[in-house]
């Protein structure tokens, strides 16, 4: 029987229940939304403070689609269902049906969290060394074989079921409506294409291959006019997802025609892999930085863990050395920006080693988010000079990118982060031609040749090798900071790896020096992923602080886009919230 979360003036006596091969969810309620004035879209330069709630997509029309819902009087995680299916039509070149994420609620009635995960599996036929035995070195990144068991549609249908108040034919009808009507392409789309293209290009024997995904998303292989608008072709499967909820797009035809697809390719994904995908309820990474609570995102997500063990090495810093004390009260000085990178120097680093799939691999998680291993990380640091590449680690890192995030948040502080993927720009290529799924790439997530050498001569860590059902490590970190018990601030960003330098940095502005998140998110970034080792620094950053950091050692490159993240905040005046402009997003609030 569907267990609805209705919003309501009183909240209903609330129990837990088992799903999921006995797992323990807690079923979340939230309070009654209140009628909606009409709704507002927050400029990228505005500082609007709203009073209800706040939807921050990448897309203005995503976080229209959430806040719709919102309006209908839906709860925060009826909108995080809407604005994942719009991002789907909206950011077909980042997300959609055909990939998977990471989502994280917090109910603050209940103080209580939970974690879905809905990352994407490896097909029951995947071996440890399916990739290695190739000639074709592209085979994990383009073509059905790259592609994992998709998990997007199980995961938004679970939670729009267990934590939603709305029909789930409600949530996908603005997904539906853009999908039908059409979008005006913007210049983030315009230079994903140009991206994709070009990239295409170098696949000149492959020109048939991936004709579909020219015909259907990039115009035929011809340039967006400026005034071109896009229709989407996942119409139809959103309509049967509308209709039959997961099986609309895990049996039936539609499961038939994506295997057909596969088989075309040489892939291995089966109807029994796709029958069998279900989502994953886990309890969220928690910690505690600065006054304020950290929930985030546990394994197969990287990210959740480098944050805690970021913010834990400042800490540590703070209390251990004036000098270290003192950067962190000069934000984006050089002596901050060292201090920062040689602790992401390290989290990377423990990355590589030690993570991967909880389900499959024993992770020292407790040892990596622990205080005291932070401060022993942190009498390894010198605020003078950064350390040889083996002072952090010798694992080699996999390097993830793509991907979209939105946060939202409502006034009684419930709140949702949610970061979703096809992995890299339009995923592996491979579109099936009659519903128009573009298909992830995630198998390039897992570590290419475990055990062995790889072209730097170091090694890839075991924890994340290829397995049968197996989830790929990612760098996804959704994450929610709690003041009082109410959710504060609401981060997270796309980017691959760089989404963990990104939300980190947006939320170091926003707790340490009280940043709204249009400040937080618009002030230039850095990123250090340890290896290669340069320090990436956006041009305002490269400019002031190049001499220091050279004298520090840094090899530096002045790099633009060091993600893009979205963040909502909740404080005494009211709700803000804020879409990169890297990324031509746009807050819808009310």
């Amino acid at each position: 029987m569907r267990n609805r979360l209705r919003i309501g003036l009183r909240l209903a006596e609330l129990s837990l229940i088992t799903v999921l091969m006995g797992s323990a969810v807690p079923h979340l309620a939230f309070a009654q939304a209140t009628a909606a004035p009409a709704a507002t879209e927050q400029s990228a330069a505005t500082d609007v403070v709203h009073q209800n709630a706040v939807v921050a997509a990448d897309h203005p029309a995503a976080s229209q689609a959430g806040l719709e819902m919102l309006r209908q009087g839906g709860n925060v995680v009826d909108a995080a269902v809407a604005t994942s299916f719009a991002l789907s039509v909206v950011r077909p070149a980042s997300c959609g049906i055909g990939g998977g994420g990471f989502m994280v609620i917090w109910n603050a009635e209940r103080q209580e969290a939970v974690a879905i995960d809905y990352r994407e599996r490896a097909p029951a036929a995947a071996t440890r060394d399916m990739f290695t035995r190739l000639d074709d070195k592209d085979a994990s990144r383009h073509g059905a074989l790259a592609v994992a068991v998709p998990g997007t549609v199980a995961g938004l249908c679970f939670v729009a079921e267990k934590y939603g108040s709305l029909p789930l034919s409600t949530l996908l009808q603005p997904a539906i409506r853009l999908a039908r009507d059409g979008v005006p392409i913007d210049d983030t789309e315009r230079h994903f294409q140009a991206s994709v293209l070009a990239d295409l290009a170098q696949h000149d024997g492959d020109s048939d291959r991936f004709a579909t995904l020219r015909r259907l998303y990039l115009n035929g292989g011809q340039r967006w006019p400026r005034d071109a608008t896009f229709r989407s072709p996942l119409l139809h499967v959103l309509q049967r997802i509308a209709k039959q909820g997961r099986d609309g797009f895990y049996r039936g035809d539609v499961a038939e025609s994506i295997v057909a697809e596969m088989r075309r390719d040489g892939g291995i994904i089966t109807l029994e892999d796709l029958a069998g995908y279900q989502p994953t309820v886990r309890q969220p990474l928690r910690s505690r930085f600065h006054e304020h609570d950290i929930i985030t995102m546990p394994p197969p997500s990287s990210g959740g863990v480098a944050i805690i063990e970021i913010l834990n090495m400042l800490e540590a810093a703070r209390a251990s050395s004036p000098q270290f004390a003192g950067a962190l009260q000069q934000h984006n000085s050089p002596e901050y920006i060292h201090l920062v990178t040689e602790c992401m120097k390290h989290a990377f680093a423990d990355r590589a080693e030690y993570l991967g799939d909880g389900d499959f691999v024993k992770l020292p998680l407790d040892r990596l988010t622990s205080p005291d291993y932070a401060r022993q990380l942190v009498t390894r640091l010198d605020p003078d000079q950064t350390q040889p590449r083996d002072a952090y680690g010798r694992f080699r890192p996999t390097n993830d990118s793509g991907t979209s995030h939105f946060s939202i948040i409502d006034k009684a502080g419930n709140a949702v982060a949610c970061t979703e993927t096809i992995n890299t720009l339009y995923g592996s290529y491979v579109v099936e031609p009659k519903f128009g799924i573009i298909f992830n790439n995630q198998m390039d997530d897992f570590s290419a040749t475990p055990g062995q050498p790889n072209a730097f001569g170091l090694l890839q860590s075991e924890a994340n090798t290829v397995a049968p059902h197996k989830r790929p490590l990612s760098s996804m970190s959704p994450t929610i900071v709690l003041r009082d018990g109410q959710a504060r601030f609401v981060a997270g960003a796309s980017g691959g790896p760089k989404i963990i330098s990104a939300t980190l940095q947006v939320l170091l502005n926003e707790i340490l020096f009280n940043e709204t998140p249009e400040v937080a998110i618009r002030a230039p970034r850095f990123h250090h992923q340890w290896i290669p080792e340069t320090l990436n620094l956006e041009p305002e950053l490269f400019d002031t602080a190049q001499k220091d950091l050279t004298q520090k050692r840094h090899t530096l490159k002045k790099a633009s886009g060091l993600g893009v993240a979205q963040s909502v905040s909740r404080s005494s005046d009211g709700l803000r919230g804020a879409s990169d402009p890297r990324k031509s997003g746009r807050v819808a609030g009310y």
